[in-house]
């Protein structure tokens, strides 16, 4: 398996785990339903409020999850497949320093998507906030940009 397949898998791991969690969760939320003091008779005791974060955040958190492996590959590619020692934006590498002619600009600017919208969960900003991008959108744009990687990379 080459680093861009690896990365790829990385990638869809992410994704299978979201998967188990959701089940955990679908679970988790009919078991609070049932008994809302659930959470407190549990070792370490919880607040169900703290049930209810973890429902409302499961998908944002997978998100960001995924798009650190994705930054992880693509400073890897700068680093090894590049030889690169610089460390540029995430914004400069994803657009411009990594891209050849092997992607479009609907492949460039999707993975922008991902990255736009996963700064906007993971820092505080007065900016209105950028689409919404679902777990699975994020996958496949994100394994997109990968693919387009040079299958050399090893």
């Amino acid at each position: 398996m080459n680093k861009r397949q690896y990365r790829i898998q990385r990638i869809a791991d992410v994704m299978q785990e979201y998967l188990a969690a959701q089940t955990a969760a679908n679970w988790l939320a009919a078991r609070t339903a049932e008994d809302p003091s659930f959470g407190r008779k549990q070792k370490p005791d919880w607040e169900p409020r703290g049930g209810h974060a973890f429902l409302q955040n499961l998908e944002s958190t997978y998100l960001v999850r995924m798009y650190a492996e994705f930054e992880a590959g693509l400073r890897d590619y700068w680093a090894t497949y590049c030889g690169k020692d610089t460390q540029p934006r995430m914004v400069d590498l994803l657009r411009h320093a990594i891209p050849t002619q092997a992607f479009s600009q609907d492949c460039i600017d999707n993975a922008d998507s991902v990255r736009k919208y996963r700064n906007h969960l993971v820092h505080d900003s007065e900016e209105e906030p950028p689409p919404r991008i679902t777990l699975l959108d994020a996958k496949r744009y994100l394994c997109d940009y990968f693919s387009r990687l040079d299958r050399r990379w090893t």
